[in-house]
């Protein structure tokens, strides 16, 4: 069996304990017989527990949130393997062993995935969408058959022309009997695309293009690690040592103390970052060049407890470890309007609640821990997959009586089609097709939008590089690192310099020059200077920009005259703004959470979670998944309802209706397609290799052209013969001052957002950017996976584009140490002709988690949950196939400041409930605990309290920010009292629990029935056990106990709604508005759950699952 499955801990002498000490906190192994745990002191993880059976085999995994997954296995001619787990994702694994290899099946319901591994190395991959995949191998030609390589994989499709053959060719040269040179050649389809020939005696790796032409070269010191990279063209090279790096004029400096730890950070510019060290335990500061002074606190397993912003506010981060699931939890600086994340062992996201008014978001998992049910306030979104292969087939979402399905048709990974379906009256359906090469690239996209085909949009590539060289009726030219859109009317030029920054662009229209720009750029990359001719006849209008000591943006200047200047208070928060040809300052205020609450004379108002709810007269409705859902003016005479922006489109009270659709595969977050209801015109649009957009197409046949800047925010728009037809300046932050052409309206807008002229909002994949403000509407709470004691930096969670808004992040430091950036910066496209090569990340839209786990897996092969050995060496083999590096990056995100988003991330913990040395296991709903012997007194309590219960699942709540969690315990509560030594009230046991004990005596059909709580809570959870009922009475007491909740919280909510003047959740009568403002409900009408609570009991105590209905309407509903 070995090789399917790795098992981790240690069995050994009996009750035995060994201490081993790594570099950090000390291990515990306990070595009881058949149990063995393992335990970082002081950490949250807890332990995890291994049971065995007399073969040695694993039988058991327990893990510290309770889950547990069972392993039953028997042996005949092969042996079976059935995997068991607390979440009922149960897997059959069958392994066949013989003298050439091993052959796994992965059986998941009617799911198969097959993997073979060879004695030789090779792999296999049979998978059930339909696609194989063959790894095979040759001896090395330096380490002979000791260490074969992979030489060739090849993938197959279910189509014609499915098969993709890539391979690697191996050469040495030699020198007096030496090995001087070893060479690597990758070929796909007997076509060569690179050679990269290591030199051993100069350490030197020269990297060719496939006419044998230099490329790029890089130099390696002693240890390995690359300190030199020069590439062939007029790129600047990067010099990179372990204490700085420097690109051409660009370089940053690094100092450490004897400990290794870092300093400070000298950069181009001379200005500094300071690092200190304080005596209390894991205290960083970091001290600015303009004094701004940050505190971050770590415990002692380095996990972020803390941040002290330079204003002294204080951040608070916390990783509880509760029953299922791990929980991080953020506080606010004084405020108990927490951010709450659940998630599991493996990193599934489960829930996000915003404690300040209820939002919160519901994930569930089906089969192969894929996502299958999103649920927020009235929403539910349901995904299926195919129940044979695996794959995404379905994604429906439901709103009240709003309804959107998308379907999907796919062979194997690849999908083939997409039919995006409404069924609210107004709304068109549309249907799009790919066809595919046998590099798996789009040829050919077809779209069908309310029944009316659109002309085919063919896609054709360089068969080496990948660089696209046709998309649509657009052809593309290259030269050298420079790129040419054109077809016979327009012709689109881009230049980049020495830094693969864009430096210049021109549109020619029927060859005149109808838009110009020019950037230059200062030594950290930012944007210092823009020239720019709109127009045919324009004059040059010259830009210029001067940032503060912590570089940000502090003065633009027009023609020489400064127009706008900024400053910004302590925590990065615009402070000041003073259009530069008045003498009028406008201040903007913050309240202690970076909340923005004026701006002039304008009156803010954000929610307790720190959502924008009122600007002035404008008041905004944000829904739990942090979507914009209404915006309304009452005296303006306006109101927004929009879709959820990914289903359908915005529709105003002017009359205007769009409708968006996402026909890029590759770019789920971009609008491709939008169909106009007051026009019935259907508009495709078109974006340049950078992803900025520059053409549109009317299904009427005009054609218009787009001129953007250097961060993809439209400035121009020509028609199809030339003639400018709209113009639009914007400030540094993206408010429109000028605007030519109101009335003709382009969806996208500053930054390539999509720009709504109402709200004044810009809508980036998950959030909104408010452009009077300069900033997000909502708070970042992604940032804080970033932060950690090798990387901290100076942050706001509002803040856009760290103050510099007019320059791309990835110019600004980002110094380019892996060989796939330079074959970008060359044109090299090798995910176009590599499938499963790494894709850039283009887009500047951020997606959201359902995005990223469904749409987006998609592009994946093996999507399916890792559960086998072989899988993970699958992954590994796949992912080393096509990586180009000879050596593991050494430069990580903290230096070259090109950011990896890690996974879920845990925070400090202060403890457990448990304790140590108790096992808490939970499975088919009932409790089970074992205790070994570092095991405290009090641990031995809980442990005895908790041991026998049944658990009553998906029904634990957050009341009053403690994670709420309900057991019943059969049998008389005595023993259990006397273990406590307690009959009533309450006491604190020395490892901080609180235990509190209540007895209840009712009157039940003429009987006196007698009911025991005891309950322990420590920190942020709680732990219910109640003796003297069953398992139906408590799940019926508890859930109309959080019914209660959520009705109450609801009515204060619509009390509070018609206090503001805002509109309410129905449209009450005079007197019944008067009702709710006096009393807080209005008579005969009570609250009802929409989404019901039968299937879904998670939104039991949800108040934004309460509508406010009359009995007769119910009955009605």
């Amino acid at each position: 069996m070995g090789g399917w499955l790795p098992a981790s801990g240690v069995c050994g002498d009996p009750g035995g304990h060994r201490c081993v000490q790594p570099r950090g906190p000390c291990m515990v192994l306990s070595l009881a017989p058949m149990l063995c745990s393992r335990k970082r002191n002081g950490s949250i993880d807890g332990a995890t527990g291994q049971r065995y059976d007399s073969f040695g085999r694993l039988t058991n995994v327990t893990f510290p949130t309770g889950q547990v997954s069972s392993f039953r296995s028997d042996t005949d001619s092969s042996v079976h393997v059935q995997v068991e787990t607390s979440s009922k994702d149960d897997v059959t694994i069958t392994t066949n062993l013989s003298a050439s290899g091993a052959f796994y099946t992965l059986l998941q319901d009617q799911v198969r995935n097959s993997y073979y591994i060879g004695a030789d190395g090779s792999l296999r991959l049979l998978l059930a969408n339909g696609m194989e995949v063959a790894l095979q191998t040759e001896p090395h030609l330096l380490a002979g058959t000791v260490n074969p390589t992979v030489g060739k994989r090849n993938v197959t499709l279910p189509i014609d022309n499915g098969l993709n053959l890539v391979e690697w060719r191996q050469r040495k040269e030699q020198a007096r009997g030496q090995v001087t040179v070893f060479g690597r050649r990758l070929r796909v389809h007997n076509r060569n695309l690179l050679s990269l020939d290591f030199d051993r005696v100069t350490r030197t790796e020269k990297i060719y293009d496939d006419h044998r032409k230099f490329t790029l070269r890089i130099l390696y010191d002693q240890a390995g690690r690359p300190s030199l990279w020069s590439p062939s063209s007029r790129l600047n090279g990067v010099n990179g040592h372990i204490a700085g790096i420097q690109r051409g004029i660009m370089s940053e400096r690094m100092e450490y103390d004897q400990t290794g730890r870092i300093t400070s950070r000298i950069f181009a510019d001379g200005k500094t970052w300071s690092y200190t060290y304080l005596e209390k335990a894991g205290s960083m500061v970091l001290l600015l060049h303009s004094q701004r002074q940050y505190i971050f606190e770590f415990d002692k397993n380095d996990r972020l407890s803390s941040v002290t912003m330079p204003n002294v506010a204080r951040q608070t981060l916390e990783t509880i470890r509760s029953v299922g699931y791990y929980r991080n939890i953020y506080q606010p600086p004084e405020s108990n309007a927490f951010v709450i994340q659940d998630f599991t062992e493996d990193g599934h996201l489960l829930h996000t609640f915003y404690l300040g008014t209820g939002r919160r978001v519901i994930y569930k998992y089906g089969k192969l821990s894929k996502l299958a049910e999103m649920l927020y306030d009235t929403t539910k979104v349901s995904f299926t997959y195919d129940e044979t292969a695996g794959m995404l087939k379905t994604i429906n979402l439901q709103n009240e009586g709003f309804t959107c399905t998308i379907r999907y048709r796919q062979i194997g990974p690849l999908i083939d089609r997409q039919i995006f379906r409404f069924t609210e009256e107004g709304m068109v359906n549309a249907r799009f097709d790919y066809n595919y090469d046998n590099s798996f690239r789009v040829t050919s996209m077809q779209a069908v939008i309310n029944e009316t085909p659109l002309p085919i949009d063919l896609y054709r590539y360089d068969d080496v590089s990948g660089k696209t060289e046709q998309f649509g009726k657009f052809g593309v030219i290259y030269y050298d690192i420079n790129q040419i859109i054109t077809t016979a009317v327009m012709t689109h030029t881009k230049h980049f310099d020495a830094y693969g920054r864009m430096k210049e662009v021109q549109y020619e229209i029927f060859r005149s020059l109808m838009y110009w720009m020019t950037v230059q750029y200062d030594n950290m990359g930012r944007v210092v200077k823009k020239e720019l001719k709109v127009g045919p006849y324009a004059n040059t209008t010259r830009y210029s920009y001067e940032y503060d000591a912590d570089g940000q943006l502090q003065t633009v200047s027009i023609n020489d005259k400064p127009l706008w200047r900024y400053s910004y208070d302590l925590n990065g928060n615009l402070h000041l703004l003073s259009p530069g040809n008045s003498a009028r300052l406008t201040p903007l205020r913050y309240d202690h959470r970076d909340r923005i609450t004026r701006l002039g004379d304008v009156q803010y108002k954000m929610d307790e979670d720190g959502f924008l709810r009122q600007r002035g007269a404008d008041v905004f409705e944000y829904n739990s998944a942090g979507l914009l859902t209404k915006a309304y003016n009452r005296a303006g005479g306006w109101s927004v309802g929009t879709a959820t922006m990914a289903w359908g489109g915005g529709k105003s009270s002017q009359g205007h209706h769009l409708q968006f659709f996402y026909a890029d595969l590759t770019n789920p977050t971009k609008v491709t397609h939008l169909y106009n209801h007051s026009s019935s015109e259907i508009t495709s649009l078109y974006y340049d290799l950078q992803g900025h957009l520059f053409a549109m197409e009317l299904s009427s046949g005009d054609e218009f052209y787009i001129a953007c800047d250097n961060i993809g925010t439209p400035l121009a728009v020509f028609s199809g013969t030339g003639l400018m037809i709209k113009q639009v300046l914007y400030t540094a932050y993206g408010e429109i001052y000028m605007d030519t052409n109101p009335n003709f309206q382009i969806i996208i807008g500053y930054h390539g957002g999509l720009y709504d002229p109402l709200t004044k909002l810009v809508h980036m994949g998950r959030r909104d950017y408010d452009v009077l403000a300069g900033r997000w509407t909502s708070p970042d709470h992604e940032l804080w996976k970033h932060l950690s004691s090798s990387n901290i930096m100076p942050f706001n969670l509002y803040m856009f584009k760290n103050n510099n808004p007019i320059s791309n992040a990835q110019d600004i430091k980002c110094f380019m140490t892996d060989v796939n950036s330079w074959l970008l910066t060359f044109g090299f496209q090798l995910h176009n002709v590599i499938p499963g090569y790494p894709k850039p990340d283009m887009d500047a839209m951020e997606p959201s988690y359902e995005l990223v786990h469904t749409q987006m897996k998609t592009q994946e092969w093996d999507n399916s949950k890792s559960i086998l050995g072989v899988q993970c060496e699958v992954q590994k083999q796949l992912k080393a196939f096509v990586t180009l590096e000879r050596f593991d990056q050494l430069y990580g995100s903290t230096i070259t400041s090109c950011q990896q988003a890690p996974k879920t991330k845990k925070f400090a913990s202060s403890g457990s409930v448990f304790g140590k040395g108790v096992k808490f296991a939970l499975k088919d709903g009932r409790v089970t605990t074992d205790i070994i012997s570092v095991a405290n007194e009090d641990g031995r309590r809980v442990a005895a309290i908790l041991n026998n219960a049944h658990y009553l699942e998906d029904l634990h709540f957050t009341i009053g920010g403690v994670d709420t969690h309900y057991f019943v315990k059969p049998g008389p509560s005595e023993g259990d009292l006397a273990i406590l030594g307690l009959s009533g009230g309450r006491r604190t046991l020395e490892n901080g629990v609180n235990v509190t004990v209540s007895q209840i005596n009712t009157m039940l059909n003429g009987r006196t029935r007698r009911y025991t709580d005891i309950q322990l809570q420590y920190g942020a959870l709680c732990l219910n056990t109640r003796y003297g009922t069953t398992l139906d009475e408590e799940k019926a007491r508890v859930l109309e106990l959080a019914r209660q909740r959520a009705v109450r919280r609801a009515w204060a909510r619509e009390q509070q709604r018609l206090r503001e003047g805002e509109e309410g959740l129905r449209a009450w009568t005079e007197g019944e508005r008067q009702q709710v403002l006096d009393t807080g409900r209005v008579q005969g009408y009570d609250g009802f759950f929409v989404i019901s609570v039968e299937q879904y009991p998670e939104l039991s105590d949800s108040a934004n699952n309460i509508h406010f209905m009359r009995q007769s309407e119910m009955g009605r509903r």
